[in-house]
């Protein structure tokens, strides 16, 4: 490359003469590089009138302008070549660009001749100036994709094949040159033995660029007039051609979304989408892979030197080595493992011409990012799979175009060989996926049901169809991510699932695609979540945070999440560790994004040769009151209906059943007998953890007396349900049912307490007593007797005769809340001890328990703190009703 220096040569330097471009005219339109060789220019030689003085200007005092209109060639040689030889730096100034109509080519020929050299630096010339001012494209599609640089005949003379007419026969857009004092011949020729119509588009531009710019527009037929009476005879452009025509609306194919070129592709053959790491093995090859890494965008990294392929293998999609190919393979031979789980490795040479495609072809991409190189570096991709080779589209390239995933792998070969031996294949699936790339292929026929199983020769495949039970053939899903989420607790639903499908839009990926929502695990229980995990009907994975600290490939991590949550990221990490638990491997495809500050989602991939997604499911331990419908909560309806199974004692599933019919919804139930609930709880876990959405049902609220807390105890004891997430639904309670139908006994408070000894030790069970009986505080007294269980009844009652006397008001409510419900209230001392049983809650009120007008109800204390107050508004009340 030429150096520009800052001052005069020195005599020792060889002499030589700098010939710059001054432009078009306008003095910003010079080159960089032609100004710096004016600014350091001690001699300029520039062309008269052609260059605008606003050039000259900026040059330093002591340099020197000689104007070369005066001179003939031998007078500018000699001043160029004294000066050169003086050690001075000389700049011959053309106007436009040097190389064209400037006669530079005898000049360097004179000075070399004297022993001078010469360097060129290229300007803009006037025609591109022209349609500048114009706007207009010279090669429109479908028009003209040439362009002439012309002029008409003259003192210069034209070789007869390079005339107008010839140029104009070609139909390509025509500049002339020095040609103003011969538009009317000009356009008369051009008409006459060019055929170029009379109303064939023109253009003139008269001092192109310059302050004084000039510009008509007409037709071959008038323009040379317009030219005369604007007298316009010189430093004018006449162009001609329909590129200027105005109705031109065809569109280049460069900005076109359907077409590919090295920086931007859409060929389906050519695109990967994934990360690419690129390794280069010499300083050439460093240079091709910059290249590569600028063609390629912001999925590439151009890899440090020294960083070895063990250092990118499994964390890149794919991997460029810019080198010879044996190279890369020696070193990427001890880390292949399968074709599920390789990246895509190509190999390419240090300048450009191979691409090799050397693992993962198809489901890796490989194939694909080789010829996508290829495009960049304008060179050749190497592909050697025989499906490729044999115009095919083989099934695992299909389903990794289509961003599908395989289920076994090993179906792969049998099926791809099938195809290239011609053998019949049924293909069940999407018709759309069979007519975009089997539709042509004779052997490979659409099926809408089953193959007929007397024809055991037939391969096949299923496309997000499931397939029969050891049909060995090969499954494909296109139900191949995982959605990770984290949130915090009680979102609305709604909400939640509205940004988590606005996060799917955002990306472009249908909801179809999701396999699974996974979080941590006590996220399960979340309505919001389970709502999502509904609407996008898949199952919830769930993990404890330790589990998820652990998992590798996180990309973002907050120290706050870390702090109340156990684990550096949430969504990020349980997308991952889902998938990975689902498939052969999993990558992060989108990271965290949050939303509404209270939400966040991420995207992983599963990786090929897995089953379909099974998750542990959940429990949800509902209480369903007295189990008529009217006791039910909206929340507790909610999650029967969306159970897969229902689990309970049989006089509990016998409640839920007539709801259900009622709703048209039949479910699994599976019921057992008193005494059963270790086997109950167990199997509801067991289902859970199998994939099932399980409702656990209790009468009254599950976390009184009830099944919650043994789920709970054996999730914790039992280590193969550790994972498994509960939810616990509240139901109405039979005490607050019977207290409801009574009045307001418990309104101070009260104390629930079972008498059975079952499961408590009967000295728990009477030291509990000692202590309730002796507060103030009424007491709810659940599963007081059975027929042999009395004692504890007994004692009972006399306890409470001693601490709070006999006269103290108390009820028996049996059937609570139920139709059959039986309401007895008296005093302690009246109670009938010999119909209390084990549907029977006792109440024992306190010394602020009244029996008014069939209402059971305790003074709240307004009356002592308000008691002024209270009597005013009695006595105004006497009066009203004296008054009456």
């Amino acid at each position: 490359m030429p150096t520009h220096a800052s001052q005069s040569c020195s005599s020792s330097q060889a002499p030589k003469v700098v010939f710059a471009g001054a432009g078009p005219g306008a003095p910003d339109l010079i080159t960089l590089r032609g100004r710096r060789a004016l600014d350091n220019a001690d001699l300029v030689v520039y062309a008269g009138s052609l260059v605008n003085p606003e050039l000259l200007a900026p040059c330093k005092k002591s340099c020197r302008f000689e104007d070369s209109s005066h001179m003939n060639l031998e007078e500018q040689v000699d001043v160029m070549t004294r000066a050169a030889r003086e050690g001075l730096n000389v700049v011959r100034l053309h106007s436009g660009d040097p190389s064209l109509y400037g006669a530079i080519r005898e000049q360097i020929q004179g000075l070399e001749r004297a022993g001078v050299s010469c360097e060129v630096i290229p300007g803009v010339t006037s025609a591109f100036a022209a349609a500048a001012a114009l706007a207009l494209e010279y090669t429109v599609p479908n028009v003209t994709q040439s362009l002439v640089f012309t002029r008409s005949r003259g003192r210069t003379p034209l070789p007869e094949s390079q005339c107008p007419a010839a140029f104009a026969k070609t139909g390509a857009s025509l500049v002339f040159y020095l040609s103003s004092a011969h538009f009317g011949e000009l356009t008369r020729e051009l008409r006459e033995e060019g055929g170029l119509a009379p109303d064939t588009p023109c253009a003139i531009v008269s001092r192109a660029s310059w302050d004084d710019q000039r510009i008509l527009r007409g037709t071959l037929q008038d323009i040379a007039a317009q030219a005369e009476a604007a007298g316009i005879q010189r430093q004018a452009l006449l162009l001609v051609g329909q590129a200027l025509a105005d109705a031109n609306d065809t569109k280049s194919l460069l900005y076109a979304a359907p077409f590919s070129h090295g920086y931007r592709n859409t060929l389906e053959d050519e695109s990967f989408t994934g990360s690419v790491a690129i390794l280069a093995y010499s300083s050439q090859g460093r240079i091709k892979a910059e290249e590569l890494r600028q063609g390629l965008g912001d999925q590439a990294r151009l890899m440090p030197a020294g960083t070895r392929l063990a250092d990118c293998w499994g964390k890149y999609a794919g991997i460029v080595c810019v080198g010879a190919t044996g190279i890369a393979m020696r070193l990427a031979a001890p880390l292949l493992t399968s074709k599920a789980t390789d990246p895509a490795l190509v190999s390419i040479d240090d300048r450009g011409r191979f691409a090799v495609s050397l693992c993962s072809g198809h489901l890796g991409g490989a194939n694909r990012l080789a010829r996508r190189v290829a495009r960049i570096t304008g060179g050749q991709a190497v592909v050697s799979t025989a499906t490729d080779g044999g115009g095919l589209v083989a099934f695992d390239e299909a389903a990794a175009r289509e961003g599908a995933r395989i289920l076994d792998t090993s179906a792969i070969m049998p099926c791809n060989r099938g195809l290239l031996e011609g053998r019949a294949i049924d293909f069940h699936g999407p018709e759309g996926i069979w007519k975009k790339y089997w539709s042509q292929t004779d052997n490979v026929r659409l099926c809408a049901g089953e193959s007929a199983p007397a024809d055991p020769v037939r391969i096949r495949v299923y496309w997000d169809v499931p397939a029969p039970e050891k049909s060995h053939a090969l499954v494909i899903t296109s139900r191949c991510l995982v959605l990770g989420v984290g949130c915090h607790n009680g979102l609305d639903p709604k909400v939640f699932t509205r940004e988590a499908m606005n996060f799917l839009a955002a990306h472009n990926i249908a909801p179809g695609r999701v396999t699974a929502v996974a979080s941590l695990t006590s996220k399960g229980s979340e309505l919001s979540v389970q709502a999502l995990a509904d609407k996008l009907d898949c199952p919830f994975m769930g993990f404890e945070s330790d589990e998820l600290a652990a998992t590798e490939g996180v990309v973002t991590t907050s120290s706050t999440v870390a702090k109340y949550m156990g684990t550096p990221s949430v969504s990020e990490a349980a997308a991952l560790a889902a998938a990975r638990s689902v498939g052969s491997s999993g990558t992060l495809e989108i990271p965290r994004e949050t939303r509404e500050r209270v939400m966040t989602f991420a995207l992983a991939r599963i990786g090929h040769n897995a089953s379909q997604a099974s998750h542990r499911g959940i429990v949800v331990v509902a209480g369903l009151g007295s189990g008529q419908p009217e006791s039910i909560t909206p929340e507790v309806h909610e999650a029967l209906l969306r159970a897969d199974v229902i689990v309970g004692y049989t006089a509990y599933t016998d409640f839920v059943r007539p709801l259900l019919e009622r709703a048209g919804v039949h479910k699994e139930f599976v019921q057992s007998g008193m005494r059963s609930e270790i086997e109950r709880c167990r199997k509801a876990l067991e289902l859970a953890k199998a994939g099932k959405n399980v409702c656990l049902v209790c009468s009254g609220d599950p976390g009184l007396l009830a099944m919650a807390g043994l789920v709970l105890e054996m999730r914790t004891m039992l280590e193969e349900f550790s994972g498994v997430p509960v939810r616990v639904l509240p139901g109405v309670s039979a005490a607050l049912l019977a207290a409801a139908s009574l009045g307001a006994p418990l309104q101070n408070g009260a104390i629930l307490l079972s008498l059975s000894d079952q499961l408590v030790p009967a000295e728990e069970v009477r030291s509990n007593l000692a202590a309730t009986l002796s507060s103030e505080l009424s007491v709810a007294l659940y599963n007081p007797a059975g027929r042999k269980r009395r004692e504890l009844l007994h004692e009972a009652l006399v306890i409470a005769m001693q601490k709070r006397g006999g006269d103290t008001w108390c009820a028996m409510v049996r059937h609570a809340g139920r139709p059959e419900q039986s309401v007895w209230v008296g005093h302690l001392k009246d109670l009938p001890e010999d119909r209390v049983d084990m549907s029977t809650l006792l109440i024992i009120g306190g010394r602020r328990t009244q029996y008014v007008d069939g209402y059971l109800f305790e003074t709240r204390g307004y009356a002592d703190k308000y008691a002024d107050k209270l009597a005013d508004q009695a006595g105004t009340a006497r009066e009203n009703t004296a008054h009456a």
